[in-house]
């Protein structure tokens, strides 16, 4: 059974997630528990009436901190921030009015909201991300901690809750990202060495098949020569041009070399995909020369111009410096595939006056009788344009 390995650029990204998940999970259950701690200190001190008042801060982090483990983004993340240090600031001088002994016997009470602020965690599977976010973090956590305190009248100490835990996300995220780093660097490497042994193997091929070539043809006839006793015979000499003529006329070409192009449309979509590598995004081309017959006209226009304006999506927006377009026919019916790993969007929160979708894709398929679909997510978008073949029903 063959076992294949994931590779390691995915695999760090994987794990860059699940730290920053483990880091909110963290975050919410601390906050849980030390919105308890904080009610209970309060009560064996008397001031029990207070005890809501000074942990509904808390709870309020506690929900943020929620929000940002379902749905990690730059504005969930920034909210958290924010949020979290307007709270760290109420929890402190609510607790130092109600309490003035509120940090004995340690700061914990006081530092508990802000500590959770440095555990942000990482955007987008990115390393680097985590080291920016935990060190905005840290610097929000004791910004809350200074105004909290001075605004709270305390002469209490912010103690080493939030630095320590900055320190240890720091470093894992480090790590991260020099192993991030080293796996992108690999990667070209490996990639040449692949691209090196494919064609060591292709040249090995087409040796083969030309030593068979030169075995069936030369190195017989001349072995009929050598063992010829007298002048050749007709049929020698008919065999012996025959294999001047195989030879001539051959070719021992490359046996994974993609097939030419026979219809004006399957052209089109290479001259489309070569206008595209100035832009940064390599796009490439598959089922073109399996195009058995043209595409009317009027259809050939629309797609075309829809597949450019997605690709143009594609270098504008969606990050990816690859994207596939791929083209088949089946029951009538003429499909176009563009496909990207880049950062996706939501399909149903786009604007219906955005002409990107509406008229440079949507419209132009449509006025032909086609229909457009659009799959996207984290993984990357997908557009499937299909319009029926002319002269067939769709």
């Amino acid at each position: 059974m063959a076992v294949f390995e994931t590779p390691r650029p995915v695999a760090a990204a994987a794990i860059v997630h699940g730290l920053a998940a483990a880091q909110r999970v963290i975050v919410l259950i601390g906050l849980l528990f030390g919105a308890l701690t904080v009610a209970d200190l309060l009560v064996a001190r008397g001031h029990g009436g207070y005890a809501t008042l000074v942990v509904a801060p808390v709870l309020a982090v506690s929900l943020l901190a929620l929000v940002l483990l379902w749905r990690p983004t730059l504005v969930t993340a920034s909210l958290f921030l924010a949020g979290g240090a307007v709270c760290s600031v109420a929890v402190i001088t609510l607790g130092l009015t109600v309490d003035p002994e509120f940090a004995d016997p340690g700061p914990f009470a006081l530092n508990r909201t802000a500590t959770a602020l440095v555990l942000v965690g990482a955007l987008h599977g990115s390393a680097v991300s985590g080291m920016v976010w935990s060190t905005a973090g840290l610097v929000v956590a004791y910004g809350s901690l200074a105004i909290g305190l001075a605004s709270g009248g305390g002469d209490a100490q912010p103690g080493w809750g939030p630095l320590l835990l900055f320190i240890v996300s720091f470093l894992a995220y480090a790590i991260l990202a020099f192993a991030q780093r080293r796996a992108r660097l690999a990667a070209p490497a490996l990639e040449n060495a692949l691209v090196s042994l494919e064609r060591a193997e292709r040249r090995r091929a087409l040796e083969l098949r030309s030593a068979a070539v030169v075995h069936d043809t030369v190195l017989a006839d001349l072995a009929v020569i050598a063992t010829s006793p007298g002048p050749l015979s007709d049929r020698a000499r008919a065999r012996f041009d025959s294999d001047v003529d195989l030879i001539r006329s051959s070719s021992v070409r490359d046996p994974n070399a993609s097939q030419p192009v026979s219809t004006e449309f399957g052209a089109a979509l290479l001259d489309l995909a070569r206008d595209f590598q100035w832009t940064g995004v390599r796009v490439e081309v598959s089922g073109a020369e399996m195009l058995s017959r043209g595409v009317d006209p009027r259809v050939a226009d629309a797609l075309l111009a829809a597949a450019r304006a997605a690709l143009d999506n594609v270098a504008r927006h969606s990050g990816a410096d690859h994207a596939d377009l791929v083209v088949g026919e089946r029951s009538g019916v003429v499909s176009l595939l563009i496909v990207d790993d880049g950062h996706g969007f939501d399909p149903d929160a786009v604007p219906g006056d955005r002409l990107g979708l509406s008229t440079a894709i949507k419209a132009r398929v449509e006025d032909v009788g086609g229909s457009v679909r659009i799959w996207a997510g984290e993984d990357g978008t997908t557009v499937m344009l299909s319009a029926p073949w002319p002269g067939v029903a769709p």
